[in-house]
């Protein structure tokens, strides 16, 4: 890693010149070359003395996963490495090592394995050790050592670069890492492949080259899962296990069918830039058939297995990494019965929406509904939902109608909602038959003559005509603590510095010391003044509102004591005025330091706007 040398070399440089050139000149040169110098070296050890903040996610212990650090132990001494000091559960498609190098990826550091949840039920334990072998095969020793070191240097580069603001320290620097990126990644996309020689050692060419192609797929099919079944769980009110139905969902003949057909154009399709840390999948997968092959007997359990009692650490990760939790825990039968309810019930809501609004159907009965079909209004009572087409309008109406008679079967428990990981949910009878409403009810729809085979078919399947579907209540919201949207520092009001919390409900007025100037300032020569501003806003979020609104000469003001407000500008000057219920009047000027911290302004002037007294 050369830029420290380039920082003395720039200080080197400038004296050189300055002795050259005669006259005050020179001494200009000099001076200003060791002044750039001094700024870059303070923005550069700032900079390597900074720590990674910790990665969030649930931690794996030696004692409570022993098979898990077992096999890591052992691939760490197949690659002749030493393993990872913590394993931290994440919510990606994803596996990696991070290493809390020193000195721009020139000295060691912490090392943790980040595991992507969703992969402990996507890999068997064999892909998952073929995975995890790659991920410790960057910090080999021997041979790759430099590789090692260059991977840690970019790694290091891309977090010093983030950290500084600006300033010549940040423009320098940031010049200098696309230089190094630039030549360093042909060095990373050797070292992946030599990485893909440690999945081989570890699991087989054959177990290491199916775990590639896998992981290539993954990313589509977890969204799609997460579209079409995880937002289940929030309209069922129950919390599903995450993992054991995405491993049902891979499963399934139809996300078998797809992998079988769109894989290789998905690994056909990756485009290599030149600055990829990583070598195209096909390649990737070609090589392995120039490494020599160690059979090791497949493992087929899912990668959950490894854990120490996964039935209780799986559903406990989920909740911290992949889903909120939405209710009690449940399978995914009741999961869908649940969720297949509460659509058909929203359908049933416009039905009877619209019902009421075209006066043809008030109560929102199935009696009521097929009465207006006999008399052949279909046409109106489908008005109200406003549909772009007299066609739509009959397509939207069948829809809703076949939601409303689905919830009076459901109910009578003549027909259930049945899980299928192929296309959603499918609507049974007590058979197990699948059955579709809306070829029952379409006819009616559009024909009164139908209307009494409807009549007759509704009858045997024990749907009564005074049905009307029943809302579960929706449960009350807990209150919810004020959260900061945004922060102004610095502003000033009767030659006093204030910084003023914005929060959802409420704005807190708290006193600012001029010493936080003082620090801003030298921070700012160095081009880590947002990295400061950073810390003291994290510092104050750490503390909490109770916390702030307690500060001496802090000052509460809820959002409903403000009857007027507005940014307006006087002169040269920007001002925030507030007018309160009680008549008071507070004016905070902005001033040369104040900073807008995430949403304050708009915040701000959209309450301002709501209030209808908007000051310009």
């Amino acid at each position: 890693m050369a830029f420290p040398v380039v920082v003395v070399a720039v200080g080197v440089a400038s004296v050189l010149a300055g002795l050259r050139i005669q006259g005050k000149i020179g001494t200009y040169v000099m001076l200003g070359g060791l002044a750039i110098m001094i700024a870059l070296g303070f923005g550069l050890v700032s900079a390597l003395r900074a720590r990674r903040p910790p990665i969030e996610g649930p931690r794996l212990d030696r004692d409570a996963h022993p098979a898990l650090w077992e096999m890591i132990d052992d691939l760490a001494a197949q690659v002749k490495t030493r393993p990872p000091d913590e394993i931290v559960l994440i919510g990606e498609i994803n596996a990696a090592v991070s290493e809390d190098a020193r000195f721009l990826g020139l000295r060691p550091g912490r090392r943790t394995m980040l595991i992507g949840l969703p992969l402990l039920a996507a890999l068997s334990v064999s892909e998952l050790r073929a995975v995890l072998a790659h991920e410790l095969g960057h910090y080999s020793g021997g041979h790759t050592r430099l590789l090692a070191l260059t991977y840690r240097g970019t790694q290091t580069l891309a977090f010093t670069v983030d950290r500084l603001d600006g300033g010549p320290a940040r423009a320098l620097l940031s010049a200098y890492s696309k230089l190094y990126l630039l030549v360093a990644r042909s060095a990373n996309r050797r070292q992946e492949l030599q990485a893909d020689e440690a999945s081989v050692l570890a699991a087989g060419s054959r177990t290491a080259a199916a775990a590639l192609r896998k992981v290539a797929t993954l990313s589509p099919l977890w969204k799609d899962y997460s579209e079409r079944y995880l937002s289940l769980g929030a309209a069922a009110r129950r919390t599903p296990a995450v993992l054991l139905g995405f491993r049902s969902y891979l499963n399934h003949p139809a996300q078998r069918d797809w992998v079988t057909e769109y894989a290789d154009d998905i690994i056909d399709g990756e485009e290599l830039s030149k600055y990829d840390s990583h070598p195209p999948t096909k390649r990737r997968i070609a090589a392995l058939a120039g490494v020599p092959d160690n059979p090791v007997k497949p493992d087929a359990r899912p990668g959950w297995s490894l854990l120490g009692a996964p039935k209780i650490d799986v559903p406990e990760a989920e909740l911290e990494v992949l889903v909120r939790d939405v209710g009690p825990r449940a399978d995914w039968d009741e999961v869908v019965k649940r969720a297949g309810r509460a659509s058909v019930a929203e359908g049933a809501r416009m039905l009877t929406s619209a019902g009421i609004e075209s006066r043809l159907a008030p109560r929102g009965t199935i009696g009521e509904v097929v009465r207006v079909l006999r008399d052949g209004d279909a046409d109106a009572l489908a008005k109200p939902l406003r549909a772009p087409s007299r066609e739509e309008g009959l397509e939207l109406l069948t829809e809703l109608f076949a939601d409303t008679v689905t919830a009076a079967m459901i109910d009578n428990g003549v027909a259930a909602h049945r899980l299928n990981w192929g296309g959603g949910w499918e609507l049974c009878l007590g058979d197990g038959e699948p059955f579709d409403v809306a070829e029952l009810v379409g006819p009616a729809v559009r024909s009164p003559r139908a209307v009494d085979e409807l009549v007759h078919n509704l009858q045997l399947l024990s749907v009564p005509a005074g049905y009307f579907c029943k809302h579960e209540p929706q449960p009350e919201p807990d209150p919810a603590e004020a959260r900061m949207l945004g922060m102004f520092t610095a502003l000033k009001a009767k030659r006093k510095l204030y910084d003023l919390i914005v929060c959802d409900t409420e704005m807190v007025l708290l006193p600012m010391a001029r010493s936080v100037l003082i620090r801003r300032g030298l921070a700012g020569l160095i081009g880590a003044r947002g990295v400061s501003d950073r810390k003291r806003i994290r510092k104050l979020r750490e503390r909490g509102l109770d916390d702030l609104r307690a500060e001496p000469g802090a000052r509460r003001i809820p959002f409903p004591d403000i009857v007027a407000g507005g940014f307006p500008r006087r002169k040269l000057t920007a001002y925030l005025t507030l007018e309160l219920s009680d008549g008071e009047t507070l004016e905070l000027a902005f001033t040369g330091n104040t900073e807008d911290f995430g949403t304050a302004h708009d915040e701000l002037t959209a309450f301002f706007g709501s209030l209808g007294l908007a000051r310009s």
